[in-house]
């Protein structure tokens, strides 16, 4: 069985910087990442059809999507996890009765209760996405991986109400809501199985509190430098932030990348 390194990499405020970009020098650590016989795999609660040119820019080929309800290795769906669409009418009913808009995530589109939302449009914004499309029962005809609820505060009603769903702050203005029991960890731990790799190398980056359980998971785990304190307090190391050359910095720490010959000589 093979020992080469499984790097999971978190997108937002990880691998993307604050202007939704992936920074050069994250381009060509994993580059070297890759030389040096690793293998980089995307870990994020984003939907499959958000990544391709991520992953087409960065070379990696691997994704755990939907914070582990769907799994992609080397360009094949390997995994996929929808919700209950009973739940997901459930949830649907109660939160348009509050007037709070959710999206619903399928592999290829993203739709929602209510594109008029401040909210759902102020998070757009934040993660450079596009205003979906409006289809309040979508998981009636399509498999749903993953829902978004656009709320500020709050989120601990809805947790209480659905309990058979896990709520998780994902950014200033929305929950990712999935089943409960489903965390990027037992993504991770089914995408290891699944390929054969051990559990043994493997390593995470991640900021937010969706990565908790993915850094309890692995070996290794690196917090960004613009993590929230929880990551922080939980991680192995913690490099520089997302904008500032992190990504390479937490490699290099973690002794899968070598320093620049420039540093190697101070």
């Amino acid at each position: 069985m093979t020992k080469r390194p499984v790097v999971f990499f978190d997108l937002d405020g990880t691998l993307l910087t604050s202007e939704n970009k992936v920074a050069q020098s994250s381009i060509k650590a994993i580059e070297k990442l890759i030389e040096n016989d690793g293998i980089p795999v995307l870990a994020t609660g984003r939907p499959a059809f958000e990544t391709k040119e991520i992953r087409a820019e960065t070379g990696i080929g691997s994704a755990v999507l939907m914070n582990g309800q769907f799994i992609v290795h080397e360009g094949e769906v390997i995994s996929r996890n929808r919700i209950n669409p009973v739940q997901l009418k459930k949830l649907g009913e109660y939160a348009t009765q509050r007037g709070v808009t959710l999206s619903f995530h399928t592999a290829e589109q993203i739709f929602t209760t209510n594109n008029q939302s401040e909210l759902l449009q102020k998070d757009c914004q934040y993660c450079d996405r596009e205003i979906p499309e409006v289809d309040d029962d979508i998981y009636m005809n399509k498999p749903v991986y993953q829902v978004e609820i656009y709320l500020e505060e709050g989120e601990e009603e809805y947790q209480e109400k659905f309990p058979e769903l896990h709520f998780v702050r994902n950014s200033p203005y929305n929950c990712d809501v999935f089943p409960q029991g489903v965390s990027k960890a037992t993504g991770i731990k089914e995408f290891l199985e699944l390929t054969g790799l051990p559990k043994e190398n493997t390593y995470a980056f991640g900021d937010g509190l969706n990565d908790l359980e993915m850094f309890e998971f692995v070996k290794t785990s690196v917090a960004m430098g613009n993590s929230v304190e929880e990551i922080k307090e939980a991680a192995t190391y913690v490099t520089k932030s997302a904008d500032d050359d992190g990504v390479a910095e937490g490699l290099k720490m973690c002794g899968l990348i070598d320093q620049e010959e420039s540093e190697k000589a101070e």
